[in-house]
């Protein structure tokens, strides 16, 4: 039986992917007006930047001294083309995901606030003088879906003669908690083999930049918080009704 908010989940998630999506293409459309692929030139002093671009990345040279909106802007911005492509691909994967793992409101809400908390860790690595990019935000959204996964509680047996509210095709409570488990391991393997306490830039040639590898780990780190943090507010007010 489909749980209450479950739907409203979804449809919260769906927009959060449309809310990374869709700017981070008018963007790269607008800024060919300066520059011919889009891209903003990581190779580059933030100061040589267009005026546009130089408005909406967040620098973690500049510590807490940001724009309030560079903590989301700078998700949007990229630094080439193949690094905008494998972004947009990895974005399309969590739309998927969420769509079978299926989010409620709560874990859709952990998406959002994971955002701009992925940009705001990347205050410990003040030895750069931009951060730009999806990957990020796309390791948060894709540690709070296992994580929803792993403690999606059982559904209640249905009465006989009701009628299944899910496709019989849909993944199990079981399944999707052993897929979340697996996603968890695989992140947690992932980051260790990026190793993002080593060094700040690890060359990528698919990604033809620098990336940032501690942005995967704020990533994982910031939807994990969030997730954590959302799921006792809500044991908690569950408890608090129960005692009145």
């Amino acid at each position: 039986m489909r749980r209450p908010g479950e739907r409203p989940g979804l449809r919260l998630w769906w927009a959060l992917c449309l809310a990374l999506a869709l700017p981070t293409l008018l963007l790269n459309i607008t800024l060919r007006t300066w520059l011919p692929q889009g891209s903003v030139p990581l190779d580059m002093a933030v100061t040589g930047w267009p005026p546009l671009a130089q408005a909406l990345v967040m620098r973690p040279d500049a510590g807490l001294a940001q724009p309030p909106w560079a903590w989301w802007t700078t998700a949007w911005l990229h630094g080439s083309t193949p690094h905008l492509l494998r972004n947009l691909a990895g974005l399309a994967l969590m739309a998927a995901l969420g769509t079978l793992v299926r989010p409620s409101r709560q874990a859709a809400l952990a998406g959002w606030l994971a955002w701009p908390l992925t940009q705001l860790g990347m205050l410990m690595q003040p030895s750069l003088g931009s951060y730009v990019g999806l990957s990020g935000v796309l390791h948060a959204g894709v540690t709070v879906l296992a994580l929803h996964a792993v403690m999606r509680p059982s559904r209640r047996p249905m009465p006989r003669l009701a009628l299944p509210a899910v496709s019989p095709l849909a993944p199990s409570v079981a399944g999707l908690r052993l897929g979340g488990l697996a996603l968890l391991a695989a992140l947690a393997a992932k980051i260790l083999m990026e190793n993002p306490w080593a060094q700040a830039l690890v060359a990528s040639t698919s990604s033809a930049i620098n990336v940032a590898p501690w942005a995967h780990l704020s990533g994982c780190a910031a939807g994990a918080l969030v997730t954590g943090l959302l799921w006792v507010l809500a044991a908690g007010s569950r408890l608090a009704r129960r005692c009145h």
